[in-house]
């Protein structure tokens, strides 16, 4: 359908390949926390950069790095549950070769955010010394939580403070609003909404962010999304994607378009007189997904690898 050119040669490739509109989200409520952070930075010490661990360059709104360039700085890579390991393995090397502070997590399954407290107070230190010279006891830790939406902040919010201080959801948009809240009787987090930026020029990286989440599927079209989907997971994750599908290794050599017609018909997703139901069948692999049913998944890959 929209795949030009079968000559590809590797998923970073892929999007060249489609007709991809320009992607752009960036609702009032985005504006208005842009602007809002802004005022309450001088009141912060460390702010935590969340991202996904599948697309950490995609997930990086630039925006921030003229407004936070003068404060210290943790990059939190989540999602790790469904990024491949070994990608995310050769980021960690990458990140730590270019000294900065960085910790990848998975705030659903608790895994590495007993290190976010640790490695924050650490980059206090300096500050913190100069005060107790000086006879002065250090201020309670003020940390700041941002990155783009849907990419769980809530969550993460919700493990450190051990009950529900944040609402989460499986759409992007959740949190509307900025908030304080106490993760303990020296350590205050700012809760901030989900910020894109008004523009996305690299329509690779704004399919990426849809497909991920946090972008609504609406804004490009489940078709666009599950054809870009299935062309890299026939590349990257071909086992798992037959396997839960209950295909053959013939339907590979398929366009991704016709694919998802194999796939609606063994799932099902069929209108009444027995013609495929597109929207339903794009949906359920989008959704498949997302759920880490189709393998662990990694769309960004660091300089030296692509």
């Amino acid at each position: 359908m929209y795949l030009k050119n079968r000559e590809i040669e590797g998923p970073d490739q892929l999007g060249k390949g489609w007709d991809t509109p320009d992607i752009n989200w960036y609702p009032g409520h985005m504006l208005k926390a842009k602007k809002e952070l802004a005022k309450q930075l001088k009141r912060v010490d460390v702010v935590l950069e969340m991202r996904d661990a599948r697309i950490p360059v995609s997930s990086a709104n630039h925006d921030f790095e003229e407004l936070l360039q003068q404060k210290k700085r943790i990059l939190l890579f989540n999602k790790t549950n469904l990024a491949d390991e070994d990608t995310t393995r050769k980021w960690k090397a990458y990140f730590k070769k270019m000294d900065t502070p960085s910790l990848f997590v998975d705030a659903l399954n608790k895994q590495n955010l007993q290190e976010i407290l640790p490695l924050s107070r650490k980059l206090m230190q300096e500050k913190w010394s100069n005060f107790r010279k000086r006879g002065i006891r250090p201020p309670s830790l003020k940390l700041l939580i941002t990155g783009i939406p849907n990419v769980g902040k809530s969550s993460l919010i919700n493990r450190l403070s051990r009950r529900k201080a944040a609402e989460t959801g499986p759409t992007p948009g959740v949190t509307k609003h900025q908030d304080w809240i106490k993760l303990g009787k020296d350590v205050e987090l700012l809760d901030t909404p989900g910020i894109l930026w008004p523009k996305i020029e690299n329509r690779e990286a704004g399919l990426r962010l849809t497909i991920t989440g946090a972008i609504k599927d609406s804004i490009v079209g489940t078709s666009l999304l599950s054809d870009y989907l299935l062309g890299i997971l026939m590349l990257k994750s071909p086992e798992q994607l037959l396997k839960h599908y209950q295909l053959t290794e013939e339907n590979l050599e398929l366009l991704p378009a016709d694919l998802l017609e194999k796939i609606a018909e063994k799932r099902g997703c069929l209108k009444s007189g027995g013609a495929i139901d597109h929207p339903r069948a794009e949906s359920l692999v989008l959704r498949d997904f997302r759920a880490g049913k189709l393998g662990r998944l990694s769309f960004d890959l660091p300089e030296t690898e692509e």
